[in-house]
């Protein structure tokens, strides 16, 4: 009998470790992704814009390094350069996925001496890493960086496994992964929830929301997207732009509110995010012919849910009544930065499981 493996949750995670479980099994295998919400989803348009359950899609989804101050952040840190290693191979042979590099520029008002004195971690794995003291009162810093469009890329890589892996998609909301047992025979069962639904039901109590909000611009002609730019200020909230390749526009943001669940649009984040941008970003803005007011150009407000969790990434290996469960969830804001270089820690799970299962 081939070995079932189901991979649960089409988010960022779990789409990626489909792939890379695809391409890297070589025993006879059957992949089969199972998730309520993911492009897979009929009732998901093709701007995945009904549904703040699904937070993929609405990622800042752009890399940048910081410096290591535990074993959990160097865990990670390894993780998202395997992931912008695998990112510039994907650039160069799919340009389709959207994935593209640029040059990512960094501004701290109020940095740590871990910056300040480039901590291990920060600039380890980055090509042309340099200072960049351009902007009185902020300390600064360059590299090379990837961006990408979100929807796009998610769909390239759906199309991939439906029609060149030949994973197979059941959509179907799960209240437990004990679920996952009824539907198949002895499953390996990837766990890439986003929150981390339980064996049992219910979710990891050690995970909770960060929420954002975001606004989409559509820029000015003159407008070069060839760079990200981040602020980040001494009240610790930050203002940042990243390019959307294959014309999607530009991300202005963005807040991260920890324990905050609220899925609807706040309209003083928009003000705050508004007046921040009228300072740092004004060549982001259009100018009225008419009138000659210089204005943001918004086609949509943002709002999604980074499902983070206390400890970090979970991608620990459990047993429940002998069958195997390999977690991968609780990235935070960190999904896509992760995607890769997790979806290769799966990859060695399964591979320890199936070595237990022979002894």
């Amino acid at each position: 009998m081939p070995l079932q493996i189901v991979v649960v949750g089409a988010g960022i995670l779990g789409l990626t470790t489909a792939l890379t479980l695809s391409e890297k099994v070589t025993d006879e295998h059957e992949i089969y992704v199972v998730a309520e919400y993911g492009p897979h989803d009929p009732k998901l348009n093709t701007t995945m814009s009904n549904s703040h359950e699904y937070t993929s899609p609405w990622a800042g989804a752009h890399f940048r390094p910081f410096p290591s101050a535990n074993d959990q952040d160097k865990k990670e840190m390894k993780m998202t350069r395997d992931t912008l290693q695998y990112f510039a191979e994907v650039a160069a042979r799919d340009p389709e996925s959207s994935i593209r590099f640029v040059d990512g520029l960094e501004y701290l008002q109020d940095a740590n001496d871990l910056y300040k004195k480039v901590g291990y971690g920060y600039s380890d794995g980055m090509n042309n890493f340099t200072r960049n003291n351009d902007l009185e009162g902020f300390v600064g810093f360059k590299y090379d960086t990837w961006v990408v469009n979100t929807i796009v890329y998610l769909g390239y890589i759906y199309r991939k496994l439906l029609f060149q892996q030949n994973v197979k998609f059941i959509h179907k909301k799960l209240d437990n992964l004990k679920q996952v047992i009824g539907m198949f025979k002895s499953p390996i069962i990837i766990n890439c929830t986003g929150t981390g639904l339980q064996y049992d039901g219910g979710y990891d109590p050690q995970c909770y929301p960060i929420r954002g909000q975001t606004l989409l611009i559509k820029p000015p002609r003159s407008f070069k997207l060839d760079k990200t730019v981040t602020h980040q200020l001494r009240d610790g909230s930050w203002i940042f732009i990243i390019p959307r390749p294959l014309h999607g526009g530009v991300i202005l943001g963005g807040t991260k509110q920890k324990n905050d669940s609220y899925t609807g649009v706040r309209e003083e984040d928009t003000r705050h995010l508004i007046q921040l941008g009228n300072k740092y970003f004004p060549d982001l803005k259009k100018t009225n012919v008419i009138t000659g007011e210089s204005y943001f150009d918004v086609e949509r407000v943002n709002v999604g849910l980074r499902p983070a969790r206390v400890g970090g990434l979970n991608t620990s290996i459990e047993y429940h009544e002998g069958h195997p469960v390999i977690n991968n969830y609780g990235a935070g804001g960190m999904g896509y930065e992760l995607s890769y270089g997790a979806s290769l820690q799966v990859y060695q799970n399964l591979v320890s499981v199936l070595n237990k299962s022979k002894l």
